[in-house]
């Protein structure tokens, strides 16, 4: 990924296995129409599955960026080209404890040319600039793509399956 200036902040400009670019950058509160827009045409089914059951109004999750800290939580955004919000990856975190948990969104047809890998590797990269050593998801056991995606991303030293939802712990330190 190559540096970039876009006109609120600095983001990361990177080339998808399709030839697409998208700029990577921290969510801010100025972004709160674009992260609206997002959630407003996201595929009702990606986001049952982001949300594990029906997603909280997309007022809601502006209201939550406004609050982000950059430090104890944090969102970052995937723009196209034309502007976009294609992909959104978090993670928020107790106090300073050096594990967080994650989640991430991407648009529908943005899926399957490694945005999500894309994402994921950036948060993890941001995250332990901020202390962060572990990351930990939740997800429907039958989200074969998410799973792949953590093993992907960084050394799984645990997971499993419980009534439904499968969960995993990724070390951050053991990222190449």
């Amino acid at each position: 990924m190559s540096s970039t200036t876009t006109a609120r902040n600095t983001g990361d400009v990177a080339l998808l296995t399709d030839g697409r670019r998208v700029t990577l950058r921290l969510l801010q509160a100025e972004d709160k129409a674009a992260l609206i827009a997002a959630v407003e045409h996201a595929d009702p089914w990606d986001l049952r599955r982001r949300f594990m059951g029906t997603p909280p109004p997309a007022s809601m999750l502006a209201r939550q960026l406004v609050r982000a800290d950059g430090v104890h939580d944090l969102a970052l955004g995937a723009f196209a080209t034309d502007g976009r919000l294609v992909g959104v990856a978090q993670f928020d975190r107790i106090g300073d404890e050096p594990t967080a948990e994650i989640a991430i969104e991407v648009a529908h047809d943005w899926q399957h040319d490694r945005l999500g890998f894309v994402m994921l590797a950036k948060l993890a990269e941001l995250a332990r600039a901020r202390g962060v050593h572990e990351f930990t998801a939740v997800y429907y056991a039958d989200n074969f793509a998410i799973r792949k995606l953590l093993q992907r991303v960084g050394t799984v030293v645990s997971s499993g399956y419980e009534q439904g939802a499968g969960y995993a712990t990724i070390d951050l330190d053991a990222i190449a």
